[in-house]
């Protein structure tokens, strides 16, 4: 039988290495190729609102590296790194951009951080199908748990997973109560 695991004479070989050099390679402490993160992150645009047309963003979802390929928190749930991007925001004396999180349902929201002098955040979460918020709030402003944005939104923008959500669960096609 030949193949792309037994050589002419009918020994056993994997691409063209012999049995020696796979033994020795395996007992060498050779590490073993991990795979590493998506090349091509789940990326997409946030808009402009009415009135912010000058201004731009992107966020990248990825997942961070792991020894074992994919990264999950202590529950079992994929952890990853979502950043944020964005330009043609003005500055505002006493205001900054803050960056929420929400599920296309919108509960719940999670603020998640301000938009550094550069224009750029990047912070953990374990949401994939998830919509990205900025908006420009007061600088002294104390952002609790449970809080939601007060301030105008700028920007926003639908992660894929989001994009995929069925329109049955849009209010739309919901029926009212008789």
């Amino acid at each position: 039988m030949r193949g792309p695991i037994f050589s002419r004479r009918g020994g056993f070989t994997l691409m063209g290495v012999g049995p020696s050099i796979l033994l020795w390679l395996m007992l060498s402490g050779v590490p073993a190729a991990v795979a590493p993160p998506a090349a091509f992150p789940d990326q997409f645009p946030l808009f402009p609102t009415m009135g912010n047309e000058g201004a731009s963003g992107m966020a990248y979802l990825e997942q961070p590296w792991s020894p074992y390929g994919v990264s999950v928190d202590e529950e079992g749930r994929v952890q990853y790194d979502l950043t944020i991007e964005v330009a043609g925001l003005p500055e505002v004396d006493g205001e900054t951009y803050r960056v929420w999180i929400t599920t296309p349902t919108l509960d719940p929201i999670v603020g998640v951080g301000s938009i550094d002098p550069v224009g750029k955040l990047t912070t953990p979460t374990d949401w994939h199908q998830l919509m990205v918020v900025v908006s420009r709030e007061p600088e002294e402003r104390v952002v609790s748990e449970g809080d939601r944005w007060g301030g105008p939104i700028v920007l926003r923008g639908f992660s894929a997973g989001a994009r995929v959500t069925p329109m049955a669960q849009h209010s739309l096609f919901q029926q009212s109560p008789m």
